[in-house]
């Protein structure tokens, strides 16, 4: 359930993230490979503009944050290692420091946080995301949720999206209970927890 209206953070499902990354035509490497990271990473715009191909290292990646967070290396996930992989295969050899290029400027530098912008929101209403979803840092939300969901500790989603004060990583542990659920099952399980009807009844 989306509760994010409530808390003003607002998220994409599982669902709406494959829809957005099925809109991205089959000739789009640069784009596939972009938005998987800013995606699972949790990459602000601007930080995509920043990732270099000397920063992507043995299935690592080295990302400078941005707001004063935390720059750290990270493992690429298989997937990411074979987008990329194929996107500067097609991209060929050029001086370009840059990973992801901007082809306004003739592949001579970043792409822009502009066209990051513009890009995203061309696909977000191919895909049928709702208007109010369609802006690139809902992703960053999104992934921070989804960590959540799949039994993340809030200590590991900041880490991973380089957050210096987990304040700033704790209200989306607002809007995910899956986990609290999990936890909650694991303690009706529990030898550990006394049991005090047990105890009164015995």
């Amino acid at each position: 359930m989306d509760i994010s209206g409530d808390l003003r953070i607002k998220y994409l499902e599982k669902e709406e993230v494959y829809r957005l990354f099925r809109a991205i035509p089959s000739d789009g490497q640069r784009d596939r490979a972009m938005f998987d990271l800013i995606y699972r990473h949790g990459l602000r715009r601007v930080e995509a503009t920043w990732l270099r191909k000397e920063w992507i290292s043995n299935g690592r990646i080295w990302i400078k944050r941005a707001k004063n967070g935390v720059s750290q290396e990270y493992n690429l996930h298989p997937d990411s290692q074979k987008l990329i992989k194929r996107y500067l295969i097609r991209r060929g050899e050029d001086p370009n420091p840059f990973l992801f290029v901007g082809r306004e400027s003739g592949g001579k530098k970043s792409i822009s946080e502009g066209m990051i912008y513009h890009l995203f929101r061309k696909y977000a209403r191919k895909a049928g995301i709702l208007p109010e979803k369609r802006f690139v840092h809902i992703l960053r939300h999104s992934i921070a949720v989804h960590l959540l969901n799949a039994g993340w500790d809030i200590s590991d989603v900041q880490d991973w999206l380089g957050h210096k004060d987990i304040k700033n990583t704790s209200i989306y542990g607002k809007i995910s209970n899956k986990r609290r659920e999990i936890q909650f099952q694991r303690l009706l399980k529990s030898k550990e927890i006394a049991n005090t009807l047990a105890g009164i009844e015995a």
